[in-house]
């Protein structure tokens, strides 16, 4: 049995299948801004975007799991989940070695850390990740580009057929 929010989905997928062209421009148009700006923090290296981004969700569905999505610093108590190299190798399509350059590179910025497992998590400042300390503005313009997004496609699903 379909639940409300995958009914919802299908009815917004219908909708964008219904305008293409409309959610093809708008969603593009994101993406690649998104890819610009990213790509100028990174120095044209989205390889280690990727690598850093995948670790960043493996935390972040920890925190969720654990509840804690309300709580910014995280508490030190939160268990250190990492993932490895090599599946992010595998997730990425990314060659074993050049992961593991990326790796190295994120953990000379301070955003990366190796846990006693060999997998690889977030390093944290004060409860913060370093990352998201460093890349304040890059997130905050990514905000800004989503919410765009949002009304956006918003205002094409609730137009009038």
């Amino acid at each position: 049995m379909a639940t409300a929010k995958s009914r919802r989905a299908s009815e917004i997928r219908d909708v964008f299948a219904g305008n293409y062209l409309d959610y093809q421009y708008r969603f593009v148009e994101f993406f690649v801004e998104h890819l610009e700006d990213v790509s100028r923090v990174f120095r044209g290296d989205l390889q280690q975007m990727l690598v850093l981004a995948i670790i960043g969700q493996v935390k972040l569905r920890a925190v969720r799991a654990a509840g804690l999505m309300a709580q910014d610093p995280l508490p030190p108590t939160l268990a250190r989940d990492g993932i490895s190299a090599s599946r992010i190798a595998d997730v990425t399509a990314i060659p074993r070695q050049t992961v593991r350059r990326k790796l190295a590179l994120l953990q000379q910025r301070g955003w990366v850390e190796q846990l006693p497992d060999n997998s690889w998590t977030l390093r944290h400042r004060d409860g913060i990740a370093g990352a998201r300390v460093d890349l304040a503005e890059v997130d905050q313009r990514a905000i800004d580009r989503v919410a765009r997004l949002f009304t956006d496609l918003e205002t094409l699903v609730n137009r009038p057929l």
